[in-house]
């Protein structure tokens, strides 16, 4: 089958989140980023036009535009990331190995990447579940924006067995089913399209752990869904927050009767996890 055009676009931010949406809002699915001395780097691959897609990049990107040769560049772009290793998660692509002794090995794969795990803001979420599953065992458990599925199949092989997930977009659903079924974990994780918690799945229901790994603005605007439809004694963790963004969401939080529990930071982006 012959493959589409596609180029790759390079550029550095001061802006992440910014550049983030943009992309996303121009249908960008496949880009690693990287922190340096001068900002985030970003390496964005893409089928569509490439100047329309730079055109919606914040000001200070100043992107370089390549056309790469015919291949599946999705799963090479992926190829040379390292495993996460989170004990006892090993979050990993097809190339590399499971690892046995214990390990809940967590198996990616490219294709479509909303999320591999390799961004600070999933390494945060992931960490704060690890010392969250040291003290509790949740029985409901909610994925707000999930992505490519890894918070919602990482809880699976932890043992939770009533997990929800939702994304606003249609092709990260079918992308956490696909990823749920390549680890076996089907049966515990719903996947279904849905804006935020407003679905008939969350219609007066209660967890007792809300993830949410998305962007500052909606999690600012959920602030109250996630406070109703939290279990007296559940938890909160989100992310997909510079770090000068943590204390207004922090401080809009509280005003919902939720105050931080444990914080994390990791390169420009904080995760953190509430409770009532």
């Amino acid at each position: 089958m012959e493959m589409a055009s596609t180029y790759k676009l390079s550029f550095t931010t001061n802006a992440p989140t910014d550049a983030e949406t943009a992309l996303e809002a121009f249908g960008a699915s496949v880009w690693a980023t990287q922190e340096t001395d001068s900002g985030t780097l970003f390496e964005v691959y893409l089928e569509a036009d490439p100047l329309m897609a730079a055109l919606s990049l914040p000001p200070d990107c100043a992107p370089r535009v390549e056309q790469l040769p015919a291949t599946d560049w999705v799963s090479a772009s992926q190829e040379g990331l390292a495993p996460i290793i989170m004990p006892p998660f090993h979050v990993h692509g097809r190339h590399d190995a499971p690892r046995a002794g214990g390990w809940l090995n967590v198996e990616m794969q490219a294709a479509t990447a909303f999320g591999s795990g390799h961004h600070g803001t999933t390494q945060g979420c992931l960490a704060l579940f690890r010392d969250y599953m040291k003290r509790h065992r949740p029985r409901h458990i909610a994925d707000i924006g999930c992505g490519s599925g890894i918070l919602s199949i990482a809880a699976a092989k932890a043992g939770c067995r009533h997990i929800i997930a939702s994304d606003i977009d249609a092709v990260a659903v079918k992308v956490t089913r696909r990823n749920a079924r390549l680890n076996g974990v089907a049966p515990h994780i719903k996947a279904f399209p849905a804006q935020g918690m407003a679905h008939r799945l969350y219609h007066k229901r209660r967890f007792d752990l809300i993830l949410a790994n998305i962007l500052a603005i909606p999690l600012y605007e959920l602030a109250a869904d996630f406070e109703r439809h939290l279990a007296p004694s559940g938890r909160l963790i989100i992310a997909g927050l510079l770090n000068e963004q943590a204390r207004r969401v922090i401080a809009r939080y509280r005003a919902f009767n939720l105050i931080v529990e444990q914080k994390i930071t990791i390169g420009a982006w904080t995760s953190l996890c509430f409770k009532r």
